[in-house]
């Protein structure tokens, strides 16, 4: 059962870390086509720049890299579980969702270099979670209203899909530019 259950989390781990790549490729990509000037302009009263969204999205995966490398139980129900919903939940580009005070972007101006370095640094620190820690175990540091506790595979897919839904968001941007 336990080589059964090795084998199911490589797979899981395989799976996770392409759709992860890919994410972080695509988000560091996508905001790399914005010069310095272009990631401080807010198309309208209340929307976010360009640097506002992707610091949004460095906090937001920075703020879970304590959750991820803390405290955790045995899942005793499927790892995936929840993997649909939240999939369903933020990549349904219609919806809008009210963001959590702490992973507020600050007002700027953004430097487009401290931007992706910022970026690139929590991207390390996601990809080291995936490939070193225990997919299958509930984080127990946090748990989201709604989600409930969310396993490590659960967390990091979260964390893919909303800066999915973020990408979505500067590729929008950047067409209105």
């Amino acid at each position: 059962m336990q080589n059964q259950t090795t084998t199911h989390q490589t797979d899981a781990r395989i799976n996770l870390l392409a759709v992860f790549e890919d994410t972080a490729g695509n988000l560091l990509s996508t905001f790399a086509l914005f010069n310095e000037q272009q990631i401080n302009i807010s198309l309208s009263a209340g929307s976010w720049s360009a640097g506002q969204v992707a610091e949004h999205v460095f906090k937001s995966a920075a703020q879970l890299i304590p959750v991820l490398n803390g405290a955790t139980k045995p899942a005793e129900r499927d790892p995936a579980e929840k993997v649909k919903m939240i999939k369903d939940l933020f990549l349904d580009f219609e919806a809008k969702f009210k963001s959590a005070p702490e992973i507020w972007p600050s007002d700027g101006p953004h430097n487009k270099s401290d931007v992706i370095e910022s970026l690139a640094s929590v991207i390390i620190q996601v990809r080291d979670v995936i490939n070193s820690k225990d997919l299958y175990a509930i984080c127990t540091d946090l748990v989201v209203p709604f989600f409930g506790e969310l396993t490590r595979l659960e967390w990091l897919y979260l964390i893919c899909y909303h800066t999915q839904k973020h990408i979505h968001q500067l590729k929008n941007i950047r067409e209105s530019l």
